[in-house]
């Protein structure tokens, strides 16, 4: 607000218009922009003030914070780092393989190829007796026939001889299927005691990856501590550079030292300046105390 636009407002006021809202408003929103601009300016000159004897506690506890941030963000930079660190090394615990454990898993494929094989074999066994069963019934049978027919004894023993033939393909068949049957009870002991080996493995790895776990754990806290610390730290720098900002705006034509602390920054100040009369006359047309 301008003091002319302020002197408008006020005859205005005189003839009952009252704008107290819109006084109040344009009031916060500027003092909104001087607060701004006073970090902004403090940010800008506070490492200028040292010979300004009233902004001497601001001014050394900034400079006590702005080496402690410093060596914060370093830690912080060396946690990160190490947090990575401990990424890679777990990643490569859980994703490398060693030469024993390939070894046992190449065993484990050879393991379950035999496995198959026997188990095939072991079908090719059961479908042969099956189908050898049903020639046998069909034999049984052609005999009672050419019995009843009364066919040369001749004719009869060559089908028993070929059912006897049956009963030692079916008796070795048998004997087959259950040297099949322990090899394959065999094997699945073996696919066991590999899927132990396996499970110790990946079980090794597991507790290796655990304590890095652990530490990137223990770095994790330290970072979340760290960085706690550094918002606080940074929330007390911005107020004290919002107090150098505040001193030095206020007293630039008081005080010779701030005058010329605040030299590369006169377009600013004097903003704010106007901004704190805008705001003193917007306050006074609302009434506000």
């Amino acid at each position: 607000m301008t003091p002319s636009s302020y002197y408008f407002a006020l005859i205005a006021k005189s003839f009952g218009i009252d704008r107290r809202n819109k006084r109040l408003l344009e009031a916060s929103s500027e003092m909104g922009l001087l607060r701004e601009a006073e970090y902004q300016l403090g940010l800008r000159l506070w490492e200028k003030i040292e010979p300004v004897e009233e902004m001497s506690v601001e001014y050394w506890n900034l400079r006590k914070h702005m080496k402690g941030l410093t060596e914060m963000r370093q830690k912080l930079d060396e946690l990160n780092i190490q947090l990575a660190e401990f990424h890679q090394k777990r990643a490569e615990i859980l994703n490398v393989v060693s030469p024993e454990q390939l070894e046992v898993e190449m065993q484990r494929s050879q393991l379950l190829q035999n496995m198959e094989r026997l188990t095939y074999q072991r079908d090719m066994v059961v479908r042969r007796a099956r189908d050898l069963r049903r020639v046998h019934e069909g034999l049984l049978t052609k005999i009672e026939v050419l019995k009843r027919d009364e066919h040369t004894e001749t004719k009869i023993n060559e089908v028993v001889q070929s059912i006897y033939d049956l009963k030692e393909e079916f008796r070795e068949l048998k004997l087959r299927r259950q040297e099949l049957a322990e090899a394959l009870e065999q094997g699945d002991r073996d696919i066991d005691e590999n899927e132990n080996k396996l499970a110790a493995f990946k079980q090794l790895k597991r507790d290796e990856a655990a304590v890095i776990f652990q530490e990137m754990g223990q770095v994790n806290r330290e970072l979340s501590q760290l960085r706690s610390e550094i918002g606080n730290i940074e929330g007390q720098v911005r107020q004290l550079q919002s107090e150098v900002g505040r001193y030095i705006s206020r007293y630039t034509r008081r005080n010779p030292m701030c005058y010329e602390v605040a030299k590369s920054e006169r377009t600013m100040v004097e903003v704010m300046r106007m901004l704190r009369i805008s705001i003193a006359m917007n306050h006074k047309l609302a009434d506000f105390k």
